[in-house]
């Protein structure tokens, strides 16, 4: 059972990813905390990656399916996996189908978790994280100031570089331009399963399973 996730910023598809990772025993792969982990490394290729997500630009496809390419290598045959937001551009969809059935893998469905774009700014301008044990936190539900500690580990809380509004807007207009050609491809496929992602995670969860 493999499957590829989308959704716009906001959306909480990284939420729904665990949610049926952990419900059908599938390897999580989200392709942006993949690149965010080795932009903290200390290379060439950490040093690109890291200037591309400071800017708010896509990671070429040939990087993107090397790197991934060696984390499906890592999940055993037995398990399958869900992609989070890849493929993400139209190049990237034969060479990562390609790289999967290298592994005996091929894409059973893909998940749309549609939002309305101002509804992903108000989200996502409300996250934010804890510096020391990398929760995620929500202004309003987890914390009520952003000058708050941690609830869980008392430590600093930030938010990341790229959830300013200019980053928030540059990243949405990358995603409508870029990916949604995607998700239109495996629509046309009729692969596609699209959900109402304005609902609460639980709704937009029990949908997933139902339209499954």
């Amino acid at each position: 059972m493999n499957f590829i996730i989308f959704g716009p910023q906001g959306s909480g598809k990284g939420t729904q990813a665990e949610k049926l990772a952990e419900k059908f025993n599938l390897s999580h792969l989200e392709t942006g905390q993949i690149f965010r982990d080795i932009a903290q490394e200390d290379s060439l290729l950490s040093a690109k990656i890291s200037a591309l997500i400071k800017a708010g630009e896509v990671v070429p496809d040939d990087i993107t399916v090397e790197i991934l390419q060696r984390f499906v290598a890592q999940v055993p045959a037995e398990q399958g996996l869900i992609l989070d937001c890849a493929p993400r551009t139209l190049g990237q969809i034969e060479p990562v189908e390609t790289m999967m059935a290298q592994h005996s893998r091929k894409i059973e469905k893909a998940i749309y978790i549609s939002l309305p774009y101002e509804q992903s700014v108000a989200r996502i301008t409300k996250r934010y994280l804890c510096a020391a044990c990398a929760k995620p936190l929500v202004l309003g539900r987890d914390i009520e100031n952003a000058t708050d500690s941690c609830p869980t580990c008392g430590g600093q809380i930030t938010q990341r570089a790229d959830d300013t509004p200019e980053g928030i807007s540059k990243r949405l207009d990358i995603f409508y331009a870029v990916t949604l050609p995607v998700i239109e491809e495996y629509r046309k496929r009729g692969m596609l399963i699209e959900i109402d992602g304005s609902q609460n995670v639980e709704a937009v969860f029990a949908d997933i399973i139902a339209k499954l």
